[in-house]
């Protein structure tokens, strides 16, 4: 039995202690080794998270196109490091390359990297910073954008129970900080629907 399972175990038994949680059910009978499991994929970004970023930003190839790229809509999901409960996220992830020695990554990379770096236990915050800080290490990278818009459970299922409140968080980088008109484009290009 790995540690994961045991914390499960531990819990399931504090449930039975606390509020008399019939754990002999046969629901109960594998649910640590099936948390354990799942927390593998749930937390795939958090093992070699640096090598799996620059095993997406090393696939990136050339291209003498150095105007915005944008992905909308990216579906990403999340725990949230105070409660351990689940993160939605709706994601707009983009960067523009320099026109000369410029490189760009497949979509399917750029949905990736915000896949694997949601899949650990953080703040949406460090969630957004972390997507812009990969994308600017693309070689040529002039500006990275990432704004996602999170749907936390820890505000959902407890607490003021808010279910329709939504968190928007966004990072900047190069051209979108520092150049309005850069910035100006993404957003209205997001909002096109």
């Amino acid at each position: 039995m790995d540690s994961i399972e045991k914390g499960v175990a531990l819990i399931l038994e504090g449930l039975k202690e606390r509020y008399d949680l019939d754990t002999s059910d046969g629901n109960f009978t594998d649910t640590p080794k099936r948390v354990s499991k799942m927390y593998e994929e749930l937390f795939a970004g958090i093992e070699n998270t640096d090598e799996q970023v620059k095993a997406i930003l090393d696939s990136a190839f050339p291209c003498d196109y150095n105007n915005l790229i944008l992905m909308k809509d990216v579906e990403a999901f999340s725990m949230c490091p105070h409660h351990f409960l689940p993160v939605q996220y709706n994601v707009h992830v983009a960067y523009i390359p320099a026109k000369k020695r410029g490189r760009v990554i497949g979509l399917s990379k750029l949905a990736r990297l915000v896949d694997i770096l949601a899949r650990r236990p953080v703040l949406q915050e460090q969630f957004v910073d972390d997507v812009t800080e990969g994308l600017m290490k693309i070689p040529g990278c002039v500006g990275a954008a990432c704004i996602a818009e999170g749907k936390h459970f820890c505000m959902i299922m407890r607490g003021v129970k808010q279910s329709h409140a939504n968190t928007v968080t966004s990072s900047l980088k190069g051209d979108f900080f520092g150049n309005p008109e850069a910035r100006q484009e993404l957003l209205d290009l997001i909002k096109e629907r």
